[in-house]
């Protein structure tokens, strides 16, 4: 996920389970092993939170080197911040009731406002079926729409330099000009094709104010929750985002506008004994909301299927 820390307020045991609701990167290197949020979930299961710290030092370093180098030479930046293991080996350790007891996402139908107010801060994921059909976004984002209006308006491509992120997760594309500058048989996901995934922030104002006559902020959030001054689009091919925590400042919501994406999440490790890892399915039209701070996720895009989603926070 995309972090932001501008908001604007909105006016008026260990066992893996599969939901039955069915129809839900990492950095590049020279001669030096990068290290991927995958890396550092794992790790953060097998050492004892000081081990942690004393090798998140180490591994901070190197790849602090690492990133160096290879930003120095392919002017490209790395999906994981250097700091991630510092965060993960300092963040509070969780009161694990927020897991308790939950082996499957709350699904809701025909949702109002009023009807989500004793939800809208849980800690249980949550998904919000068929609530965005409405959206011009799910019938009219796709890839040529997106290239046309980053090729045709000035400084586009320069926002994402100036601080708004650009994850190209465990695609070999560093850059959205790298993105919109694939072949058309690569953007279709042709035969032979290498999938792909990215995902990046909207924090041109003339590309924003475009993008947002396309969809709009889920009606039934909270009418006095802030929110991010931004949006951000994930889209691609079959992968996804590798298991990882956001260290963002609000609750996550995520409109899946094309495509069916799994995802898996499971708890902070320190909760391993009392809490369960799950998966389930989202599908076209349904939102996603998940508090990404305490559950780590990753997602995945079905075999064959083009997801679309637009994402922000609430809180």
């Amino acid at each position: 996920m995309i972090r932001n820390k501008k908001y604007v307020r909105k006016s008026s045991s260990q066992n893996h389970k599969t939901s039955t609701h069915l129809p839900t990167q990492g950095c590049f290197g020279l001669k030096c092993k990068a290290i991927t949020v995958k890396d550092a979930y794992v790790q953060s299961r097998n050492s004892g939170r000081w081990r942690l710290l004393l090798l998140g030092g180490i591994l901070f370093c190197t790849v602090a080197v690492c990133v160096n180098a290879v930003n120095d030479l392919l002017g490209a930046r790395c999906l994981l911040p250097s700091n991630y293991l510092v965060w993960e080996a300092t963040r509070p350790i969780a009161d694990c009731s927020y897991c308790a007891h939950v082996t499957e996402p709350l699904i809701l139908h025909n949702v109002t406002r009023e009807i989500f107010k004793k939800y809208a801060y849980s800690s249980k994921p949550i998904i919000v079926k068929n609530s965005i059909g409405h959206w011009r976004a799910v019938k009219e984002f796709n890839y040529n729409l997106f290239k046309k209006l980053y090729d045709e308006t000035a400084g586009s491509y320069e926002s994402l330099e100036e601080g708004c992120q650009f994850l190209n997760f465990k695609s070999d594309l560093f850059s959205l000009k790298d993105v919109f500058s694939m072949t058309t048989e690569r953007v279709k996901g042709g035969p032979g094709q290498k999938p792909w995934y990215v995902g990046w922030g909207n924090c041109h104002q003339d590309i924003l104010k475009e993008l947002r006559q396309f969809y709009e902020i889920p009606e039934f959030l909270p009418e006095d929750a802030e929110f991010p001054a931004t949006e951000n689009i994930f889209m691609g091919y079959e992968i996804g985002a590798v298991m990882h925590l956001d260290y963002i400042e609000r609750l996550m919501w995520q409109g899946q506008l094309q495509g069916t994406k799994m995802w898996s999440i499971a708890p902070v490790p320190e909760c391993d004994h009392k809490c369960n890892k799950f998966s389930f399915y989202v599908q076209p039209k349904d939102i996603v909301l998940l508090d990404t701070r305490i559950w780590y996720h990753e997602t995945r895009i079905l075999k064959g299927e083009f997801s679309i989603t637009v994402q922000s926070e609430y809180g």
